[in-house]
């Protein structure tokens, strides 16, 4: 072959080796930042992947791209890596790669806490019986006061004892209801309640007919109304798809009963009965107007709608609003306003609002409302905002709400909350996984119902009070817009103390970590550079959280430094 060819091949091979526009490979510094250079006379684009922030991410000619870590999506491994897409001319591939900081945590050795189901769980003696029963004839059973003497001819006595319950629900449902473990709810049937109370959920209205809220939805003759038609019977229609019913999604969550079948609601062991008020239609959407009537009737205020008065025979405690706009209403926020003076709790969902960071969502913004952000499930890490909550600073605490993007956990529970649905196509009761700041709302509003039910709070703004001091603090110490004062914690707030449980890590900071540690034994983890506070607690709620009043020790640290830490046991 000419000589001259083999010159112009390798001419040709040696310029097109020079014209990649940019790097194979670049390496990330431990925090995470980077610098990727250019070169090219024409445009430009840069594809990166979701932990990866590329800035700018266009342009023409020669410059420099600035690469940046996201370090809340971050899986426990060594180094982080991935490819960047450079379109310029062609696509050219970069590899990315990002070396975390090994940190080696430690527990000193002790006598390790006994695993909770290793024993009963641990509940007061029952009161003395005060009474006697008395067995007369015709096999009936009479009741007598201690020291009643016995009538003539009784057939039996015995002690008027008590009972209790026994454990947790057996429907079949719950061991996937994650956030009742997350949030402690499963724990609440160590507590005793006496007093009824109702919650008010102002939504699509409910479906009657499912028989897992069958004997606590409070029907037209107890205060229900659809101030849509106008009419005490607030059953949801359908028009929101073949499977659903947002409000009876809603009502599950609050208070489905225990009863072997399906799902349990967070208030289960109590009296709590659920006032359906529909405001949404079958179009998906209700008026302000009738969600102010709502608002005010569900705290039993009269309402003049037309040439009619409605005043409500059941007034809620706690009112639900699992619904809102993006837009100002003065009347909404006067409606709460007046709903708080008469008495009631008012709860609202803080808003599905991921393209606004900041932004308001109504009437969960209004004085006087408790606004509820969501969070996921938190496999292996601290629960931590969902992608679409509102982050604002009128969040007041944060509950689940789920995120389907996220895997499931080890049990392969999905990182949906599971509750009470309808399908419309076949006429018969469902159960659906939905996520949203809608599902986080009515698990607070729950919380504050077994706060008055069980005795621990008077009224509803005493609840509210004890809920809050009670709260688990995630993300920056103090209140935040992601998590307000908060995460839902109600072991703290109903005073359960479950018995002592395994010991826990909890790493926050650029990232989170979460694992149950053994005195003795060593744990590695791997993190990018930056500050973190490490706390070790006895999991006695066993919800992965390191919850107030559970033992704990806390140290802050900076990476890079000393790699290892060893921690106290509490």
């Amino acid at each position: 072959m000419p000589r001259g060819f083999w010159l112009l091949f390798l001419t040709v091979w040696l310029t097109a080796c020079s014209v990649r526009p940019v790097p194979r490979q670049v390496t990330l510094t431990p925090d995470g930042f980077g610098r990727l250079e250019v070169h090219t006379g024409g445009a430009w684009s840069v594809t990166s992947p979701g932990w990866l922030a590329a800035a700018p991410a266009s342009g023409s000619g020669g410059g420099v791209v600035y690469l940046e870590g996201d370090g809340r999506r971050l899986p426990d491994r060594p180094a982080i890596e991935g490819t960047l897409t450079v379109s310029a001319g062609g696509l050219y591939p970069v590899r990315v790669r990002w070396p975390l900081l090994k940190l080696t945590l430690r527990l000193e050795a002790g006598a390790p806490a006994a695993p909770l189901a290793a024993r009963p769980l641990a509940r007061p003696r029952p009161p003395r019986p005060r009474g006697k029963l008395v067995k007369l004839g015709g096999g009936r059973w009479v009741r007598l006061p201690a020291g009643a003497p016995i009538p003539a001819g009784a057939l039996r006595e015995e002690a008027d004892g008590y009972v209790w319950p026994l454990g947790f629900p057996a429907d079949p449902f719950f061991p996937y209801q994650w956030h009742l473990r997350q949030t402690g709810a499963r724990w609440a049937f160590l507590k005793d309640y006496v007093r009824p109370v109702v919650v008010a959920v102002i939504d699509t209205g409910v479906r009657y007919d499912h028989p897992d809220l069958a004997g606590v939805l409070l029907d037209g003759t107890q205060g229900a109304y659809d101030f849509t038609e106008n009419d005490p019977d607030p059953t949801d229609t359908g028009g929101h798809g073949t499977v659903g019913s947002h409000g009876t999604h809603v009502a599950g969550i609050v208070a489905a009963r225990a009863d072997g079948v399906g799902v349990v609601g967070e208030a289960w062991p109590a009296p709590v009965r659920v006032l359906p008020l529909r405001v949404i239609d079958a179009s998906g959407y209700g008026r302000f107007s009738d969600v102010a009537d709502a608002i005010r009737y569900a705290a039993g205020l009269p309402v003049t709608r037309g040439s009619q008065t409605l005043e409500n025979p059941s007034p809620a405690q706690v009112i639900n609003l699992s619904l809102g706009s993006t837009q100002f209403s003065q009347a909404l926020c006067d409606a709460v306003a007046d709903a708080v003076r008469a008495g009631a709790a008012v709860v609202a969902a803080a808003g599905n609002l991921p393209p606004a960071p900041g932004a308001y969502f109504y009437p969960a913004a209004c004085p006087g409302a408790i606004a509820v952000a969501a969070t996921d499930q938190g496999v292996g890490r601290p629960p931590r905002p969902a992608w679409y909550t509102a982050q604002n600073d009128r969040v007041a605490v944060a509950a689940p709400g789920g995120d389907l993007a996220e895997d499931a956990d080890a049990d392969g529970h999905p990182d949906g909350v599971l509750s009470t649905t309808w399908n419309y196509r076949d006429g018969r009761p469902s159960y659906g996984l939905y996520v949203g700041t809608s599902q986080a709302a009515p698990q607070v509003a729950a919380a504050l119902a077994l706060l008055l039910s069980s005795g621990e709070a008077a009224t509803p703004a005493g609840a509210w009070d004890r809920l809050r001091t009670g709260l688990t603090d995630l993300g920056p110490p103090g209140r935040d817009p992601a998590y307000g004062f908060g995460f839902l914690n109600l072991t703290g707030a109903l005073g359960i103390a479950p018995l002592p449980g395994r010991y826990r890590v909890t790493v926050e900071g650029r990232t989170g970590r979460s694992y149950r540690i053994r005195p003795g034994d060593p744990l590695a983890t791997y993190l990018p550079a930056g500050a973190y506070r490490v706390t070790v607690c006895r999991d006695d709620g066993q919800n992965g959280l390191c919850d107030p009043g559970e033992p704990a020790v806390e140290r802050t640290l900076a990476l890079p430094g000393p790699g290892a830490l060893t921690l106290p046991t509490p």
